[in-house]
């Protein structure tokens, strides 16, 4: 079977299920908790609207409650991530009037202008897999509060021949219209090779896997990445500074931090109009 050329999209949703499913989900939360708290430089979101676009599994809905957030909103595309946030908020018993969960997308511009303005917009890793990614950056921004925050993660464009962003698209579109069997094979290959890359290195291929739950990391699972790196279909991807031109000069957002990569992973970004967050809450 040779693939199409209109991949199907990938079931994200199916890959936040199991990751929330998994034991050690309550100290990915406690590791989300904390990189949402060190990256908005926060000590709470007391006071604060928070917004997950693309919200998966839910955690960093849930970090925000946990920090304090006066309203959580989050939606995704994917039911299937609708179902496991919902799971998610019904097993930590967070009141529905507190983390609104909705079926959504961040490209229907009706649908949006139904939501708050949020202090905080949370847009890790999603923009880039909407199939249309410059418009939905641009529709993230419009969903930010005066003197809120964006918070932005989005694939590095890597020009090169091998191993390069083009390579990864088509790599992907091949993934995801293959028979399961053959993806099967891909997602062992891929992870054989990252194990060969730090054994070459000298470096413990497990430390990798382990460094996904030491105090630095965002509480992800690095099985759940790995198998939404092969096949996390749309893929788009920009510079930094493409993304920083577009936000600053089309939407007039300062940049806060910024930590970018040479690799094809992502590029992160804080956003924050000229005046700061502000308002009540926490410093």
């Amino acid at each position: 079977m040779m693939p199409s050329d209109k991949p199907r999209v990938f079931r994200f949703g199916e890959n936040w299920a199991t990751f929330a499913g998994n034991d050690r989900f309550e100290r990915r939360a406690q590791l989300a908790q904390e990189s949402l708290r060190q990256l908005l430089g926060i000590s709470c979101l007391e006071g604060k609207v928070f917004m997950d676009i693309g919200c998966g599994s839910g955690l960093f809905s849930l970090a925000a409650c946990r920090l304090g957030a006066t309203r959580v909103i989050c939606f995704d595309r994917d039911p299937q991530s609708i179902d496991t946030a919902s799971g998610v908020r019904a097993r930590y018993g967070i009141d529905p009037g507190m983390w609104a969960i909705m079926h959504g997308s961040v490209l229907d511009e009706p649908f949006l202008a139904s939501l708050p303005q949020a202090d905080v917009v949370y847009a890790w890793g999603v923009l880039h897999h909407t199939g249309s990614m410059w418009r939905a950056i641009d529709n993230a921004c419009g969903k930010v509060a005066r003197d809120g925050a964006l918070v932005l993660s989005i694939y590095n464009k890597v020009e090169r021949r091998v191993g390069g962003s083009g390579l990864w698209l088509r790599i992907k579109r091949f993934y995801m219209n293959a028979p399961r069997g053959v993806q099967w094979t891909m997602e062992r290959g891929y992870s054989a090779n990252v194990f060969l890359r730090h054994a070459v290195t000298l470096r413990n291929p497990l430390r990798m896997i382990r460094e996904y739950e030491n105090e630095k990391s965002r509480g992800m699972d690095f099985w759940c990445d790995l198998k939404d790196w092969i096949g996390g279909y749309p893929y788009e991807y920009a510079t930094a500074g493409e993304v920083f031109n577009h936000v600053h000069r089309r939407h007039g957002f300062v940049l806060e931090h910024l930590t970018t990569t040479h690799s094809l992973g992502c590029n992160q970004f804080v956003f924050r109009r000229p005046t700061g967050l502000g308002g009540r809450g926490c410093p």
